[in-house]
């Protein structure tokens, strides 16, 4: 049971009743003066328009960012010369806030010769457009740069953002051009590049990185070692890692976030459990991430229920981090009621709040109910907000809503689909038995080449629920050539035939089966 702190009903400060107690005396005073003629005769004042018409305080700081940008394109407008240090200051906000298109109507105002001057201003816009995902952009401003080579905090953050949106190989080829320039690395180099080693999953790459680490003066460094621990981690060496671990002259939270994240990647639950209690006691308090990470790493609901009564205790159940991961460990238990409770009391509520609630639902309708209120809220749903959508529709067989839903991604939102949606749409339409458009998702809405497995699959399945020769014939002939060693796709094509009727076709792919010396 939660036990709940409540204020006894007609509670009255003392500071409050003293102050009605002074306007009670006040307001009779007035009375008294008036009675004695001792009250001038003053109209009664009109009310200011400013204050009448005082516009409230933006509610959040998206508007307040919005309220700003306006005021400064206006003044721009008028010709008004504007501050360097002001557009420094509001490009670190829209980095902060992650305002990507209030980011790029500053840029539109910054003169170009004080862009190509200034490193500091082209520097953070440049980290404002990588960090969001506009790396290309963000490499023509880093490719316009004359002056790059004063600072490693351009190269940082172009190297950052390549690793964001997976471009590991472009990432490191940047750090090794930075060595060659002549750059000098400092305290926020290495662990982006040990990042990108862990992203490529080079070990070799990654001590050769430390290495020039260690001659930087940067080998006990915390931040490097925590990197180094990722690195190891993630590249599958754990016993390294530990090691490297166990070795820090001084162990930050950060630092056994990550032995706990390397744990949870290796599905290590008894290290797990351990290593946070032994955060606990060498006094280091675990924060939102050490929580939420153990929340994600634990098996056992009994567990998960016994790391949740301790977050109560320490009252930090309303985090916003630690309750995402509560509704997600409850919901991949089965215990929907629980995490729909937790929801339902989050005194805020962030995009991967509302995701982890859909897609705990994404078996049930309410996953749609869900995506009307995200969307009434005012939190714009990303790519993963629709990947779960989709896939309730699919499941729920929702060809229209599945329909409406991708075409509001898309028009509305701008998100350009992934391989995800299109997934969801192929598995949404071969549900149903719709299997030219399935088909059609495939070849005309998304490259066919690129095109993987899954997706033809996906199809392949279909054509056999729905008993389609002809398009099953193509999906599995392009099985063939992408999983060559897969038997499955062999035997769902000798179903198809089957069924149809053509024995002499499935006997044929039984000696393509026999050939490949896969058994049967």
């Amino acid at each position: 049971m939660i036990a709940t702190l409540s204020l006894a009903p007609n509670h009255t400060s003392l500071c409050s009743q003293k102050k009605k107690k002074k306007k009670k005396n006040k307001s009779g005073r007035e009375s008294e003066e008036k009675s004695k003629g001792l009250c001038f005769g003053f109209g009664k004042p009109k009310s200011t328009p400013l204050i009448i018409h005082h516009r409230p305080h933006p509610r959040t700081k998206l508007e307040a960012l919005e309220q700003v940008v306006k005021d400064i394109e206006g003044s721009v407008e008028k010709g008004i010369r504007i501050d360097p240090e002001i557009y420094a200051s509001l490009l670190e906000t829209c980095f902060r806030l992650q305002a990507i298109d209030h980011g790029i109507r500053v840029h539109r105002l910054i003169p170009t010769s004080l862009l190509n001057k200034n490193v500091g201003i082209s520097s953070k816009l440049l980290r404002l457009y990588a960090s969001s995902g506009y790396v290309d952009d963000a490499h023509r401003l880093f490719d316009q740069m004359t002056n790059r080579d004063t600072s490693a905090f351009p190269w940082n953050s172009l190297i950052s953002g390549y690793a964001q949106v997976g471009l590991y190989d472009d990432a490191i080829a940047l750090y090794f051009q930075m060595a060659e320039e002549g750059v000098q690395p400092d305290s926020f180099t290495f662990p982006r590049v040990l990042k990108v080693c862990a992203g490529i999953g080079s070990v070799q790459v990654g001590e050769e990185v430390y290495r020039h680490a260690v001659r930087a003066g940067f080998a006990t460094h915390g931040f490097v070692l925590n990197a180094l621990v990722d690195m190891y981690s993630k590249c599958g060496d754990i016993v390294k890692a530990r090691k490297v671990f166990g070795k820090m002259p001084h162990k930050d939270p950060v630092s056994w976030n990550s032995m706990l994240t390397a744990y949870v990647h290796h599905g290590l639950q008894v290290e797990v459990i351990n290593i946070f209690r032994q955060m606990i006691l060498e006094g280091c308090q675990p924060d939102s991430v050490s929580i939420s990470t153990i929340l994600s790493g634990v098996s056992l609901l009994r567990l998960g229920i016994q790391i949740h009564g301790w977050v109560i205790r320490g009252g930090h159940q309303w985090n916003l981090s630690i309750a995402n991961s509560l509704i997600m460990m409850y919901s991949n238990h089965g215990r929907l009621e629980k995490a729909r409770w937790i929801f339902n009391l989050m005194p805020e509520r962030n995009v991967v709040s509302w995701n982890s609630i859909i897609s705990a639902h994404c078996k049930r309708r309410e996953a749609l109910a869900y995506f009307e209120q995200m969307e009434k809220s005012g939190v714009k749903p990303d790519k993963i907000t629709f990947v779960s959508i989709l896939s309730a529709c699919a499941y729920l067989g929702l060809v229209k809503d599945g329909e409406r839903v991708f075409a509001l991604m898309r028009e509305k939102y701008k998100i350009k689909p992934i391989m995800e949606h299109y997934g969801c749409m192929v598995n949404l339409y071969g549900r149903a038995g719709v299997i030219k458009k399935a088909y059609s998702v495939i070849v005309d809405e998304m490259d066919a080449e690129a095109a993987g497995p899954t997706l033809w699959g996906a199809l392949l399945y279909a054509c056999f629920l729905h008993r389609d020769a002809t398009i099953g014939e193509i999906a599995a002939n392009r099985l063939f050539d992408l999983e060559p060693d897969n038997e499955h796709n062999f035997v769902l094509l000798m179903r198809i035939y089957e069924n149809a009727g053509r024995l002499e076709d499935m006997e044929r792919v039984r000696m393509m089966l026999v050939d490949r010396g896969l058994d049967y």
